[in-house]
């Protein structure tokens, strides 16, 4: 269901339109102001948004228009007025609305709009997501948000679910029609997996304590079974696990490094490192 932000001081109106939105099959969000909208936008990510231009004033709303533009440059904009001159028209169109609306808005005329600039996302998502390089640039920021902001995640492990989402994603890519939705709602399910998962390890780490005592002896076992694993990879797993998981080189350079495309990097490494872990589960 593809959300929208709807900002208008109009409480009333506010309510008539998320109620329309909501018949279409829409997700519709409310904020009666500025600071409210941008707090959503901190909050989530929204395709598109439906803003007053005069938030109690017209300098509000070009307010708003700029605030959009930082903190969601991806979102496409309807500006909706009463009325506005060239120079506001102007104004509206340079801080980046997609369209402006006159009031009143009929329920034709706003679902219209709506549905032409989620044509204008899916089109834009799919040249996207032909061109791996393009894709990662874009969604990268997002993946990396979700873990680390939402579920509190660590670093390391936002890295780990983020290159994994990408192996889903390239095994699955020729059946997904949006791409940076799909990313995201694959991240946000492996972040409650792997919370889950995390629970249970420490439940499970709990009751072999006891038999944990020698830790020297294991430790020194761990590093001989993994340098074993890494001598079965294939040259290339076994450079990607070497600079990655050991020298903690970042994509970007691994890239350059191997001539490989960035977009690869991470499904690559993690094919890697689940063949080392299934020959670790053996050993």
């Amino acid at each position: 269901m593809d959300k929208i932000l709807v900002v208008d001081d109009d409480r009333s109106l506010v309510e008539e339109m998320m109620e329309l939105l909501r018949v279409e099959d829409f997700e519709p969000i409310a904020a009666y102001d500025r600071e409210s909208a941008e707090e959503q936008m901190q909050a989530e990510f929204f395709p598109i948004i439906l803003a007053d231009l005069r938030l109690n004033s017209e300098a509000e709303g070009l307010m708003l228009l700029a605030s959009i533009a930082k903190l969601s440059p991806r979102s496409r904009v309807v500006t909706m007025t009463g009325f506005a001159d060239d120079d506001a028209l102007a104004r509206v169109r340079a801080l980046g609305a997609r369209s402006v609306m006159f009031k009143p808005v009929t329920a034709g005329e706003l679902i219209a709009a709506v549905r032409e600039m989620l044509a204008e996302i899916e089109a834009a998502e799919v040249t996207a997501g032909a061109d791996l390089d393009i894709l990662y640039a874009a969604v990268s920021p997002v993946l990396y948000a979700i873990p680390q902001r939402k579920y509190g995640l660590t670093p390391d492990e936002t890295d780990d679910l983020v290159q994994e989402v990408w192996l889903l994603y390239m095994e699955k890519r020729s059946s997904v029609l949006k791409p940076r939705a799909w990313l995201a709602g694959a991240i946000v399910n492996l972040c409650r997996q792997h919370i889950q998962n995390r629970y249970r390890r420490v439940s499970r780490t709990e009751r072999l304590m006891p038999f944990l005592s020698d830790r020297g002896e294991r430790k020194d076992d761990t590093v001989i079974a993994v340098h074993e694993a890494l001598s079965r990879l294939d040259e290339r797993g076994r450079e990607l696990c070497q600079r990655i998981g050991l020298d903690q080189q970042p994509y970007e350079e691994v890239a350059r490094a191997m001539s490989l495309p960035i977009g690869s990097i991470g499904p690559l490494y993690m094919r890697a490192k689940a063949t080392m872990k299934q020959q670790l589960a053996v050993c």
